[in-house]
């Protein structure tokens, strides 16, 4: 299945490259589809799903904010988010893309463990649930 999807994440943490690389490949995206840079190389532009991943406790960086802040529908129908982190984050950033008018379809929090880029790979059961969640939320964009 085709879908216009982008998988973008702000995190030193080996598993959060490992995840947007398996969603990447699990859906066929190009290479410009994925990216660990904010903003990110290419702009979000009428995207069916934006996958943000995030590795944040208490405060996000600038740059992820305003990128949030201006995550419109025009930008992204749907945007599901990933934290490797806290709820209390994990709600804030939610409000920050609710706030900007997209749709968000999904938060999840998870922790890959360990410090920064010596942080947790991903493991196998972890790596299963996720891709169950992201299969999920692209589910209820298509």
């Amino acid at each position: 299945m085709a879908i216009k999807m982008r998988v973008l994440y702000d995190s030193k943490k080996k598993g959060m490259g490992q995840f947007a690389k398996v969603i990447a490949d699990k859906y066929g995206l190009p290479v410009n589809a994925t990216s660990s840079k904010f903003p990110p190389e290419y702009p979000c532009d009428k995207e069916r799903i934006v996958i943000l991943g995030l590795s944040a406790k208490g405060e996000i960086s600038d740059e992820v904010r305003r990128f949030c802040a201006e995550l419109s529908k025009i930008r992204a129908y749907n945007v599901a988010l990933l934290i490797d982190g806290d709820q209390a984050t994990a709600d804030k950033v939610a409000e920050i893309i609710k706030n900007a008018g997209t749709n968000l379809v999904g938060v999840k929090v998870i922790s890959f463990g360990g410090f920064l880029m010596f942080g947790g790979a991903l493991t196998d059961e972890l790596r299963g649930e996720l891709v169950q969640w992201v299969e999920d939320m692209v589910a209820g964009c298509v």
